[in-house]
């Protein structure tokens, strides 16, 4: 390792997750974070951006149908990488474990989901640096975020500075408000910072099954470039909260208050696209109805709104959506009814 790279970080992308809340502008061969929609670029590659900085590389964990398509946006962007491509979902535990152990034991990881838009890139570096301190005394860091309203889709964490009290599963909505008025709770983001080694200690002393299966599928990895079905499925699912989070005596949390929005639901998409990002669709016509307030995505085909307002169109070659802004959540609905019913859509 060149010295100049000793005090940098080493970037884990999760590029799992399918976006079913974006369906059917996000499907099973272009999730969410691989949709070119921000001024031509994907959440993706915005991720890789705004880590390159202060990382040395890039260490992708993909599901095997999109492997080659996340190395291809990466190395677009000039990213050093390794993309490890999974055979089959573990869940998030399974990845980061087996991204330490291909790691070197004092590599401090960066590990981000690939699906995270980012509006203040100041305030992210500064929480950046602070988790990187923590990490390189130890701990396993998590990132809290500043709770702008009460969201009941998030997980939370009752701190007190950096100290973790407890996490607090998706709440209902009486508890939520109660604890974005409380001000000592954050929403749990997914983004963690903490030594390869530190890691695997943890996951070794609480969840043993994970860590020997991970190990396991790591060597072969090693010795043959690839994981095989059998070596990914013999690790058990679970999340890194679960695993790992929930139960380890090392873990520090960075407290912020940068923008942040997972892109989790059309509502929060249109709203990036209109606040950070510009993006227009000549395709689309307005008559007696407000072009700021609808959205059109995708098409190539003229699309007119006559006399209708807080509308989302989205224009796929399989299946056209139209939806009244505020609906959002009723998408899972509608995708598990095209599960059931029209399969090959997803």
């Amino acid at each position: 390792m060149h010295n100049s790279d000793n005090n940098r970080m080493q970037h884990v992308i999760l590029c799992g997750g399918s976006g079913t809340r974006l369906w059917p502008l996000s499907n099973r061969q272009t999730p969410k974070q691989l949709l070119p929609l921000f001024e031509g670029k994907s959440l993706l590659q915005l991720t890789y951006i705004r880590n390159r900085p202060a990382c040395k590389g890039v260490l992708a964990i993909a599901g095997a149908a999109q492997a080659e398509l996340i190395a291809s946006q990466l190395i677009d962007e000039g990213a050093a990488l390794r993309c490890i491509a999974e055979p089959v979902g573990r869940n998030t535990a399974a990845a980061i474990a087996i991204a330490a152990f291909v790691s070197a034991p004092d590599d401090i990881l960066l590990i981000t989901p690939s699906d995270h838009l980012i509006g203040t890139p100041d305030r992210y570096n500064t929480a950046i640096a602070e988790a990187k301190q923590l990490a390189e005394d130890g701990y396993i860091v998590t990132f809290g975020l500043k709770p702008t309203y009460p969201e009941t889709g998030f997980g939370y964490i009752h701190h007190q500075g950096n100290e973790v009290l407890r996490f607090v599963e998706k709440p209902d909505a009486a508890t939520a408000i109660f604890m974005v008025g409380n001000g000592d709770y954050l929403w749990n983001s997914g983004i963690f910072c903490a030594k390869a080694s530190v890691m695997l200690d943890e996951l070794l002393l609480h969840s043993p099954a994970i860590y020997h299966a991970a190990s396991r599928a790591a060597g072969e990895l090693v010795r043959t470039g690839a994981i095989s079905r059998e070596a990914m499925t013999a690790i058990p699912s679970d999340s890194i909260d679960y695993a790992v989070m929930e139960k380890t005596s090392r873990v520090k949390v960075v407290p912020s208050d940068m923008e942040w929005s997972d892109v989790g639901s059309y509502e929060a998409l249109t709203q990036a696209l209109t606040e950070q990002f510009r993006y227009s669709n000549d395709q689309a016509v307005y008559i007696d109805s407000n072009p700021h307030n609808s959205t059109v995505i995708g098409t190539d085909k003229l699309v007119a709104l006559v006399g209708v307002d807080n509308m989302v169109v989205v224009d796929t070659p399989g299946a056209l959506l139209i939806m009244q802004k505020g609906k959002g959540q009723v998408i899972k609905q509608l995708h598990n009814w095209v599960a059931e019913n029209r399969p090959e859509l997803l």
